[in-house]
């Protein structure tokens, strides 16, 4: 078990994955199941607390990334696990409500290894419990009595309103001549770094903390958002599904712009050429998709994938050095970010 000991403020806690989990899945849990019943029951599916007839269910769950990161966060500003555990339930909320949403605006019907929401509740219930889980998370900021609740709930808000920015603006990116990295990493820095700020940003706000701390803070979360979502890009292509929990070369199926196929394209040789020409073609064959991936790694898309994983991880730790957190929180955030980038226990 990993422990915080932030003696300068007396602060001790926990940050084993089974503490974090025993903290926010009871708040989780009893939230979810108070909505009107049959939003209740698709939210308890999605979140694994029950399978599709409602009965209890130890299916996975997920990580508790974010719950992880604003614990430890908390500690390093000083509070203590319960002082943001409304929080971190809440966020985890919200990012559950995106996930219903994305799998079915991508056709994903795995989530976590079992059916996705929409695949067993159908499409309009399941948009419904991803508006609930939204509702939800932000009414439970609203309804905090803590301290810095506006500005944190202006956070969480802020934050929501990204994600979907994001989202919106992933449907309309086409390939061509005007899409880049630079395009990529505004999509990912909304969709996918928006709510490792709030994570990290949050505990900061409730301690009262200088404009500095929390302008590290979202330094942190930004380049670790860039560096998660581009090694799950590689992991969508040569990923092991009993991993990831989805099916592997997803994007390339939907023929979704991920990073490594971007840097793959934009390389001169006559692999990237012969990429292209594939990428524009309506193969769907298990045979297309393993050319497609083969060319990537030929052109060198999942290399220079790899390296700017590696180099936004980098930038992450050194914002996260500028946060004045306490030592021992700074070592647990360190270790955690790596966990969370990789995809290790």
């Amino acid at each position: 078990m990993s422990a915080l000991d932030t003696s300068s403020t007396g602060v001790h806690t926990s940050l084993s994955p089974k503490a974090v989990r025993d903290a926010v899945w009871p708040v989780m849990r009893e939230q979810a199941s108070a909505l009107e019943p049959t939003l209740a029951r698709i939210c308890s599916y999605h979140l694994g607390f029950a399978d599709e007839h409602g009965d209890p269910s130890s299916a996975p769950s997920g990580k508790l990334t974010r719950s992880a990161l604003m614990t430890a966060a908390a500690a390093g500003v000083g509070l203590r696990p319960q002082d943001v555990r409304c929080q971190a339930a809440a966020l985890e909320l919200l990012h559950n409500s995106t996930l219903i949403h994305d799998d079915i605006i991508d056709g994903d019907e795995l989530r976590r290894g079992r059916p996705a929401a929409w695949k067993v509740f159908g499409i309009g219930p399941a948009i419904l419990a991803g508006d609930a889980l939204q509702a939800l998370g932000l009414r439970m900021v609203v309804d905090d009595p803590g301290p810095g609740r506006a500005e944190v709930l202006s956070v969480f808000a802020e934050a929501l309103a990204l994600v979907l920015a994001g989202q919106a603006r992933e449907l309309t990116v086409r390939l061509g001549p005007g899409t880049g990295v630079a395009e990529y990493d505004r999509i990912v820095t909304e969709k996918t770094s928006a709510l490792l700020q709030c994570a990290l940003v949050t505990p900061a706000l409730r301690a009262g903390s200088p404009q500095r701390v929390l302008d590290a803070l979202r330094g942190a979360g930004r380049h670790l958002g860039l560096a998660f979502q581009i090694l799950n890009d590689v992991e969508d292509i040569w990923g092991d599904p009993s991993v990831t929990g989805k099916p592997v070369r997803s994007d390339l199926l939907r023929r979704n712009p991920s990073l490594p196929v971007l840097a793959a394209l934009s390389a001169d040789q006559p692999a990237a050429e012969r990429l292209r020409r594939l990428w524009h073609a309506d193969g769907t064959t298990a045979a297309h998709l393993q050319e497609m991936a083969d060319l990537v790694t030929e052109s060198g898309g999942r290399h220079t994938a790899e390296q700017l994983s590696r180099g936004h991880l980098d930038s992450a730790l050194d914002y996260l050095g500028r946060a004045e957190l306490s030592p021992a929180a700074s070592a647990e955030l360190t270790a955690l970010f790596d966990r969370i980038v990789h995809r290790t226990p």
